[in-house]
């Protein structure tokens, strides 16, 4: 499963929109978007962000993690 796969899923399960989970990442929509979509790798920043909205570690989320 790629790390685009598992947000999709993990986003899903808490009943979010996309941009809901952008903005609360503060994230722009349309870049959440392209990372949700597998066409764009998040940042460091951006996974850390993404996971803390989440409630997740982010190992659990995205394979590579480190900076």
């Amino acid at each position: 499963m790629t790390d685009a796969e598992k947000l999709l899923i993990e986003r899903r399960r808490r009943g979010l929109a996309g941009w809901e989970l952008a903005s609360a990442a503060g994230i722009c929509p349309t870049t959440y978007s392209k990372i949700e979509n597998g066409q764009r790798e998040p940042t460091f920043e951006q996974k850390l962000a993404l996971a803390r909205v989440l409630g997740l570690e982010p190992e659990k989320l995205f394979q590579q993690v480190a900076a």
